[in-house]
This record gives C-alpha cells, structure tokens and sequence, in this order.
C-alpha cells in the first residue's frame, strides 16, 4: 500500500525531489507536510553541538520561521505590542520591523503570537491572534495593505485567538477566522467569501482535492471542515468535539485519505475521500497532537502525543492500519519537523534531537541542548540551517549544511 501512498501524495503536492538547499517559505513548509526535501545536511556534530551562525531576540510567541531568499521572518510580541520582524538569515541582523498594538493575552502559555507568516513572491502575509492582517512587501517591509479580518467578516475572536497561518491559493488569501474561513483578495485586501459567526479553530488549512473541486480541509473548534477555495461551500464537516474547543493540529492528507488528531484525550481518526462524502475508517487514542502535527514518512505517523506541559512522547502509528508501532516518553518533544529519513525534534525545554524515522523504534542519532526555555515551536531546516525558537522569544539559526562544515 506504501507506494501508491507516496505517489499519489506526490500528485497532490507536486513532485519532490531530493535537494540540497529551500527556502521554507510557510508554515510547515512548501509541501505543508512538514518535511523538508533538503538533503545536503548532517547530524554528526560531536560533543559541541552543530555550529551557532546567530542568536536573535524576536518576542514572546510560538510563531515559527519562514524563509525565503536570505531573509528569515517570524512574529513576537513584547509589552503588549506585537513585532513583524525580517532577519539576514546568515547572519541575523535585523532589516526591518513593523510592530502595532496587540495584547500579549497569556492564558495557559506565555502569550503572544501562535501563528506563521507566510511568503508568497514578493509579498508577506501576517495574521495576528485578534484578527489583524497585513500584507507586506517581504523585502521592504512596506505595507501594501491591512484589515481587521475578524471585524471584516463579523465573526468571533476565538479563546486563544487567531492561530492558523494564513494560505495562498492562487489569487485568494485563505485565514482560520469564523466557523469555515474567510477567503481574501491578496491584491487588495478585500474580503471575497467568509463563514458563520462561530469559534475557529487553531489549525491551518490543508489544500485537498474533492469530487474534481480544489478545496481546504482545517480544523474548527467542533469540527474538521473542508470548503471550496473558489466560492467558500462547505463540502463536508466531520464533528469532532475537543475540550476547549482546541483543534490546532493540521490534518494529514494522502491518497484520498485524511488524518485528524487532537489534544485533551480527544485522539486521532482517518478518513476517506469517496466524492463530497467522508467514511470513518479508523479512530483510536493513540495519537493526540495537542498543538504539533504529525509527519507522514513512508506510511507510518510520527507525532507528538499528549498534552505539551503535561508530558509528551514521540510516537509512530501505522497510517493505513492506526496501529501502534512505539512509543518513546523519554524525548518530550514539544516541536516536531523532518528531513528524509530523520525527525528533527526541539523538546519542551530545548533539546535539538534527531531521531531516525523508522517503525522499528526511536534510535537518537544526535542531540545537543540549544535552548534554554520552554520550547513548543516547531524547528525549521531551510537552507542547511535549523532555526529553533522558545516561547520567550529566543531564536537560535544553527548551521547544519555539510558544505559549511
């Protein structure tokens, strides 16, 4: 079944191929899969640890790094003021920020911003947890245009606010606000379809094909919902009730097949595409992604399990089965990514660990404390870097490409 998996997820994202160097230009990278194609890169690092090119103070926030061409980009907040903040990625030197009035909001974490900007050509797109976008010019940081997006689409500010990345999709901007997403005019802002005034999720969207119709797949707050890109027509809606109304990991989507999992003893479910309609194939408790999703490698699951702050385990699921295959408690992960055949962990008090992507078990081929704060963002390789990030604000950019050893 492995191979007709792997190739029609590469129907569904495009072709990949081995490189040796990308630009992670949004969250969970170009193939939104979390896993990263570049292979020029190594984990033999000896005792001291891989080589620190720059260390940066970017704000409190779970907001990860995007890449794209020599600048690094995330998101922060500090004293009540939220911070745009662009990056030479080689050597950390701060280009340009724009920062504007949000509040730090703690509640259960540090506060902050929890989602991801998101580069598409020469334009940075921002979403702030109370709803405000912005569009910039990724290199100057001028501001071509911004909306209050929540007030724009009447609808709700979510308990923990706005924390899925926004998504381009050709010429729409498409946002986690209201019940089943907004659609924006990237050009000018101007809203093109929304949804009811109702919680959203935390989750970003998923592109996905159904019934011949290019459509997302994300994560509300009582439901995983699909809806068309072009008009915003709800395709279907798989309830899926979580405390707190906390869906916040990205659905896993491969062969027609879409996997689900949340938080709070919620558990995971896969399910099947047949036209407008789902069918459940599995559900078990196996996997619960709180906050990190999973990572499909060869059709087994690698995912944090559990609750961040309460105690996390690296687990690996069979995709098509569900099936447990291990679990290892002794990493707590906090963040999760991958590159070819290794999981690239940041545990919740910041350990860089990679570990081998095998159904076998959890074989540590290397790990170095990096940080020193707790850490849930999820590490990002662009470029022979790996940037890591804690929720104080501390970001670190390690130097890992082979050539630069």
């Amino acid at each position: 079944m492995r191979a007709p998996l792997l190739a029609t997820t590469c129907l569904l994202f495009g072709f990949v191929s081995p490189t040796i160097a990308e630009d992670w230009f949004r969250f969970r990278g170009p193939q939104l899969t979390g896993l990263s194609t570049e292979t020029d890169w190594s984990h033999a690092w000896g005792e001291t640890g891989p080589p620190v090119l720059w260390r940066s103070a970017v704000g409190i926030g779970l907001s990860s790094v995007v890449v794209s061409e020599g600048r690094a980009y995330t998101l922060g907040n500090a004293d009540d003021v939220d911070l745009v903040i662009c990056l030479d990625s080689n050597t950390g030197a701060e280009l340009w920020r724009h920062t504007y009035s949000c509040p730090l909001d703690a509640n259960e974490f540090e506060g902050g911003p929890t989602s991801t900007p998101t580069v598409d050509g020469a334009q940075l797109f921002t979403l702030s947890r109370r709803g405000d976008l912005i569009c910039f010019d990724k290199v100057s940081g001028h501001i071509h245009w911004q909306t209050q997006v929540a007030e724009l689409a009447k609808v709700r500010t979510p308990t923990w606010g706005f924390a899925g990345s926004p998504l381009v999709i050709g010429e729409l901007l498409l946002v986690n606000v209201g019940d089943a997403g907004v659609a924006i005019n990237k050009q000018s802002g101007e809203i093109v379809w929304g949804s009811a005034d109702r919680d959203a999720g935390y989750s970003s969207m998923v592109p996905v094909q159904v019934a011949g119709n290019q459509a997302v797949v994300f994560g509300s707050a009582r439901s995983y919902v699909c809806v068309s890109v072009q008009s915003g027509e709800e395709l279907w809606r798989e309830r899926w009730l979580t405390t707190f109304g906390c869906n916040a990991a990205d659905p896993i989507v491969a062969d027609q097949r879409i996997f689900i999992s949340s938080g709070y003893n919620r558990g995971c479910a896969l399910l099947e595409l047949s036209g407008k309609q789902n069918a459940q194939v599995w559900k078990n408790k196996e996997m619960q992604n709180q906050i990190s999703s999973c990572v499909l490698i060869d059709g087994f699951l690698y995912g944090i399990h559990g609750d961040v702050g309460a105690g996390t385990q690296l687990r690996c699921m069979d995709f098509s089965s569900g099936d447990l295959q291990w679990s290892d408690e002794s990493l707590q992960p906090g963040g999760l990514s991958a590159a070819g055949q290794r999981l690239i962990l940041l545990s919740d008090d910041g350990e860089l660990i990679i570990v081998e992507a095998s159904p076998l078990g959890s074989n540590i081929v290397a790990r170095h404390r990096v940080l020193n704060e707790k850490c849930w963002t999820a590490p990002v390789l662009s470029n022979g870097k790996i940037y890591c990030r804690s929720a104080l604000g501390e970001l670190v950019c390690l130097q890992v490409g082979k050539d630069e050893r």
